[in-house]
C-alpha cells in the first residue's frame, strides 16, 4: 500500500510542478529576450536566431526556474489534496507526514540530478552558444543597416556610400572613406562590394581603386581585382549586446579555476570560492525547499491552490534573498566562503526538518 501510496502522491505533485514550469519558463524567456529586441529584430537577423538563442538560453534559465517550480508543485498538489478531503482521509488511516514526505524527496532528488547535468555539462555548452549566436546576429546587422547614401555612428571613423544593396548584403558602385588614422587617409571605390565574416566583419571589394595618402602632398593609387578591408566594431558589439548576466554566465568549474589561478597570482580569491560554495548549494536547494513546502503545506490550516502558490512565492523570495545576502557576505570576506555559499540553503533545510517534525507529531491538519 505505501508504494501505491506513494506514486499516487507523486503524480498529484508532478502535475502542478511542469505545469508551473511551462510558465515560468515562458515568463523568463519573454523578460530575457525583450533585453535583445534591438538586434534581434534587426535586419539580419532570421527565426534561427531566435531559436538558438532561446535553446542556449535554456540551461541558464533552468537553474533559476526549477526550484521555484518545485516548490509551488509540493504546494499546490498538497493543497489540491487537501481540498479534497484526501490529507485529512490520509490522516485517519495513520498515514504521517513522514509518509508523505518521501514522495516530495523522490521528486526533488530527480530535480537535484537535472540541475547537476545542467550546470555542469549543458550550461558551458549554452552560453557559448548564446555568445557566439548574438555576436553574429550583432554582427550581421551592422552591415545590414548599411543603406546607400548612409553613415553609420557604429563605425567610427568609417564614411560609407553606395548606389545600390541586395540581399547578402551585396552593395554596388561603393565609395568607402576610412578615417580611423588620420595620417593615413583612405579612399576605397568599387563597382561591387560584399558583406564578409571570414576574418572577422569586413567587406569584400572586387575590381576596385584604392587611393592613399602618404604625406600631406602625396598619394599613392593602386587598382586591384580582389580585396577585404576589416571593419573595427568591438565597441559596437560590447554596446548592443545585451545578453550578459554576470556571475550567472560561470560554472562551478568555471569559478573554481579562477580561484585557483587568483591563488596562484597571490590575489583574493575569496569571491570565486564564495561564488563556487554557492553554485554548489544551490545544486541541493530542491531538498531543503521541498522539505519546507512539505511541512508549510501540511501544517497549514487554508488549502486552497491560491493560497498555496502565494505561500510558495514568499518561501522562494525568502530563500532568493537570503541566498544573495550569503553570497554578498562571503565575496567581501564577513563569512567564510564555504559557510556563505551553504548557509542559506543549510537553515532552509534545517527549518524544514524541524517544520516537518513539529508536523508529525501533532498531525496533519
Amino acid at each position: 500500500m505505501t508504494s501505491v501510496l506513494h506514486r499516487y502522491v507523486l503524480r498529484e505533485l508532478v502535475g502542478p510542478f511542469f505545469s508551473a514550469t511551462a510558465v515560468l519558463l515562458s515568463l523568463f524567456y519573454a523578460m530575457v529576450l525583450v533585453r535583445g529586441v534591438e538586434f534581434l529584430l534587426g535586419s539580419a537577423a532570421h527565426p534561427s536566431d531566435w531559436f538558438m538563442l532561446g535553446a542556449s538560453m535554456l540551461p541558464m534559465l533552468l537553474p533559476q526556474v526549477l526550484p521555484i517550480s518545485l516548490l509551488l508543485g509540493v504546494m499546490i498538489g498538497f493543497a489540491r489534496l487537501g481540498e479534497d478531503g484526501e490529507l485529512t482521509a490520509l490522516a485517519s488511516v495513520g498515514v504521517s507526514a513522514r509518509d508523505l514526505v518521501r514522495p516530495v524527496l523522490v521528486l526533488a532528488g530527480g530535480v537535484c540530478v537535472v540541475l547537476a547535468i545542467t550546470v555542469f555539462f549543458w550550461k558551458p555548452w549554452g552560453i557559448a552558444q548564446m555568445r557566439q549566436t548574438a555576436r553574429e546576429v550583432i554582427e550581421r546587422n551592422l552591415l545590414g543597416d548599411l543603406k546607400p547614401g548612409t553613415v553609420r555612428a557604429d563605425l567610427p571613423g568609417i564614411v560609407f556610400h553606395a548606389d545600390a544593396v541586395a540581399p547578402g548584403p551585396v552593395w554596388k558602385r561603393v565609395l568607402l572613406i576610412d578615417e580611423r588614422d588620420p595620417a593615413r587617409v583612405s579612399v576605397l571605390s568599387a563597382p561591387k562590394a560584399e558583406a564578409t565574416f571570414e576574418h572577422g566583419v569586413g567587406m569584400h571589394l572586387t575590381d576596385g581603386v584604392l587611393v592613399q595618402r602618404a604625406s600631406e602632398a602625396e598619394y599613392s593609387t593602386t587598382s586591384f581585382g580582389e580585396g577585404t578591408m576589416l571593419l573595427n566594431v568591438g565597441d559596437a558589439l560590447q554596446r548592443r549586446n545585451t545578453f550578459r548576466f554576470g556571475h550567472e554566465e560561470l560554472s562551478p568549474m568555471d569559478l573554481l579555476r579562477g580561484a585557483r589561478a587568483a591563488e596562484a597570482n597571490g590575489e583574493p580569491a575569496g569571491a570565486f570560492w564564495a561564488g563556487f560554495n554557492f553554485h554548489l548549494s544551490q545544486l541541493m536547494a530542491p531538498l531543503a525547499l521541498g522539505l519546507m513546502a512539505t511541512a508549510v503545506a501540511l501544517g497549514s490550516r487554508k488549502r486552497s491552490a491560491r493560497t498555496a502558490a502565494l505561500v510558495a512565492v514568499g518561501v522562494y523570495l525568502a530563500f532568493f534573498v537570503l541566498s544573495r545576502v550569503g553570497l554578498q557576505l562571503g565575496e567581501r570576506g564577513v563569512f567564510a566562503p564555504w559557510l556563505a555559499g551553504h548557509l542559506p540553503v543549510g537553515a532552509i533545510f534545517g527549518l524544514g526538518v524541524l517544520m516537518l517534525a513539529r508536523v508529525t507529531r501533532r498531525g496533519a491538519r
